[in-house]
């Protein structure tokens, strides 16, 4: 009888990777494209979420190095102080997008940017975006 054929190693599923989370970070700012928007702030609301490296939790341990969710709220609120009028929300989100992925333990972030007085008769509107680190693979 002949040797059952070699069957791929089974891997187990790659854990999910721990998630830094910045939830309902509402700044005013300048922000839109219409001129009505130059002139006063609006409620701008920002979430992130990061997705972190493999063996992030080890990392920390060991290095002390990890993402500051802290250092995510001050860049946003910083950004909305400096008073700049940014026409894009998209713009917006791509820039916390960046800020985020400039940290080596981040793989990836989602960022989403609402602007929460546009109409009555929603939440707010706005972009998510999600961006990986160049290079880096699935989680």
């Amino acid at each position: 009888m002949d040797d059952p054929p070699d069957r791929p190693h089974s891997h187990a599923p790659a854990p999910a990777p721990d998630r830094i989370v910045v939830d309902g970070l509402v700044v005013d700012a300048f922000i839109g494209v219409h001129h009505f928007e130059r002139l006063a702030r609006q409620r701008v609301r920002i979430d992130v979420e990061v997705d972190t490296v493999d063996e992030y939790a080890d990392i920390v341990r060991t290095t002390g190095e990890y993402v500051s969710y802290a250092d995510i709220v001050e860049h946003v609120q910083a950004r909305a102080d400096g008073g700049e009028h940014v026409e894009l929300v998209e713009t917006w989100a791509e820039d916390v997008a960046s800020f985020v992925l400039a940290n080596e333990l981040a793989a990836a972030v989602r960022v989403t940017v609402r602007k929460l007085d546009i109409f009555d008769a929603v939440d707010g509107v706005g972009i998510a975006i999600e961006r990986r680190r160049v290079g880096a693979g699935a989680s």
